[in-house]
């Protein structure tokens, strides 16, 4: 990638919100840089061969899993070193500046792709939101590279501008993906209704490994239902911040309470749920 499509900022930008958001809405991507440091890209690789070999997951059993690419899904569930992922706060300026306040955690899932996998089918994050093409990022995928991204080794593939499109793409259609190349410790930040998919690994002995780290806007379904999908007893252990962005939260005072409680109550915390309701009363009493 070069010239206008080589959408790449370091994450020590300090206009790096801005600047990435605007980049994601005019060509549907961009690339950050200097995330994570060498050491720091081994750990995870470690601690996904871990989960890999205690859980015992194997490959994937479709075409579109890929029948050479192990997936792990709920990862913050499954070791602490994941969910500094989720709240790196560079990586969370960024998914405000895009989807606004209040957004959720949709999933979080590693990608590991070895020899002999083929390309992927292109496709879009959203495509079960069924708005009408185009519109507004409702959400916001991240693919953090544990190990660089090359053409031969499984980059990921996308086609720029692709989120402007009014419709998926079809099966036997032919479109023009490039390949992102990225270093180890960069991801790459993809409007929902970019196209992409996983790429071909032509290589022997070189497996890729990459995770995926994905935010809907506050009034969206999360893909994984990570707040039943996790345990009590392990999500209050969670930073508070990774806590609401789960689901233990409440979108604009009104979505996702329960029975007029905040959410958080479920893991102990008291907290007044100041529920909209009130909000208006107290402003037309203000107005009066």
């Amino acid at each position: 990638m070069n010239g206008a499509l080589d959408n790449r900022f370091s994450a020590k930008d300090p206009d790096l919100s801005q600047r990435v958001a605007t980049a994601v809405n005019e060509w549907g991507f961009a690339i950050v840089t200097d995330l994570l440091d060498a050491k720091a890209c081994e750990a995870l690789v470690a601690e996904v061969d871990r989960v890999e070999r205690e859980h015992g997951i194997g490959f994937g059993t479709s075409e579109f899993e890929g029948f050479h690419t192990r997936h792990i899904f709920n990862l913050i569930a499954r070791g602490e070193a994941f969910r500094d992922l989720v709240i790196a706060p560079a990586m969370l300026g960024v998914i405000e500046a895009l989807l606004g306040d209040g957004f959720l955690l949709s999933g979080t899932t590693s990608m590991h792709i070895s020899p002999g996998e083929t390309a992927q089918l292109l496709h879009a994050d959203d495509g079960m939101i069924s708005l009408p093409r185009p519109h507004i990022a409702t959400m916001v995928t991240t693919l953090w590279a544990l190990t660089d991204f090359r053409p031969d080794n499984g980059a990921t593939l996308l086609v720029p501008g692709s989120h402007r499109e009014e419709a998926m793409p079809r099966p036997g259609e032919k479109h023009d993906p490039i390949a992102v190349q990225m270093p180890a410790g960069s991801a790459l930040i993809l409007h929902g209704s970019t196209w992409h998919a996983g790429g071909t690994n032509t290589t022997r002995d070189q497996d890729r490994y990459g995770l995926s780290v994905q935010y809907v806007a506050g009034w969206c379904r999360q893909q994984q239902n990570l707040m039943l999908g996790t345990d009590r007893e392990i999500a209050s252990r969670y930073p508070r911040r990774l806590q609401e962005l789960i689901g233990y939260s409440m979108y604009r005072n009104v979505m996702g309470h329960i029975d007029r409680t905040h959410p958080l109550r479920l893991l102990g915390v008291e907290r007044p749920p100041e529920m909209i309701w009130e909000k208006m009363d107290s402003k037309r009493s203000d107005a009066e």
